[in-house]
């Protein structure tokens, strides 16, 4: 139920009493339940998609592109009869053919990065940081503290896809040389923060308009039963933050199954 009370007074400034109303807000908790429950398998399905695309980079297209490389090259010493045009343009082509196997294995890295299954979150924060950062050459500065080394999967996943989606979105759009994460325990979970100093942006419009992924963000957070903000001005940079709660594993089961019985007892 959702109660409104607003007090009522006598002309003489006496209390005369309260007017207020109350709404029945069971069917709006469950729509919002139903649609969390689905965004969430949205969300899951994602992820599922991501990883086999990656997969089916790294295993066949990658290794399709190297045997071409390859190829390539032994073909390209056996052409010592041809001009040297031809055999420049032979060089040239195997070029590409390397650069074109090492986009692919990128974007495989982008869609499910290993280190974070493998060595946790800090170090494939702080490896994505490094790679983006080699790769559109700024600098991004990334400091973590007292980061329990065991995460759950979701929340880790979650955290990584902000800092994956903010910063790309930032080193693409802000115009700015330097960006900072940061990623640190609090009393109830975990805060992260990602920063920078560059051009900024009309938060109404970019919300009006879904862009620069905050939705996605938003969702992925909030289906932790996290906090999302955003701080941003045109000329004065952007902030974003998203703090999610960190249940121990033990105690995770216990939540969700108390978090489904407050929803059926509201119906």
């Amino acid at each position: 139920m959702f109660d409104v009370a607003t007090p009522r007074v006598n002309g003489d400034g006496s209390f005369a009493g309260l007017i207020g109303w109350a709404i029945d807000i069971t069917d709006q908790k469950l729509a919002q339940a139903a649609f969390e429950k689905v965004s969430g398998r949205l969300i899951d399905a994602q992820e599922r998609e991501r990883s086999r695309i990656a997969r089916d980079l790294h295993d066949d297209i990658s290794q399709k592109l190297a045997l071409l490389s390859i190829e390539l090259e032994q073909a390209n010493q056996s052409t010592d009869g041809l001009p040297a045009s031809s055999k420049a343009r032979f060089e040239e082509i195997q070029k590409r053919c390397s650069e074109i196997a090492n986009d692919v294995q990128s974007l495989s890295h982008r869609l499910h990065y290993s280190n974070l299954d493998y060595l946790g979150i800090v170090a494939a924060i702080r490896s994505l940081c490094r790679d983006l950062a080699k790769h559109w050459q700024v600098s991004i500065a990334f400091r973590d503290e007292n980061v329990p080394e065991h995460l759950p999967k979701d929340v880790a996943l979650c955290l990584f896809r902000v800092v994956q989606e903010a910063l790309q979105n930032a080193v693409k759009h802000s115009k700015a040389q330097q960006f900072s994460v940061e990623l640190r325990a609090t009393p109830d979970g975990l805060r992260l923060e990602v920063s920078d100093a560059g051009a900024g942006f009309d938060m109404e419009e970019a919300m009006r308009h879904n862009g620069l992924g905050l939705v996605s963000m938003q969702e992925r957070v909030h289906l932790l039963n996290g906090r999302f903000s955003l701080e941003s001005r045109p000329g004065e940079g952007t902030k974003i933050i998203a703090t999610v709660p960190v249940i121990p594993e033990d105690g995770r089961a216990e939540a969700e199954g108390n978090r489904t019985a407050r929803v059926e007892g509201a119906a």
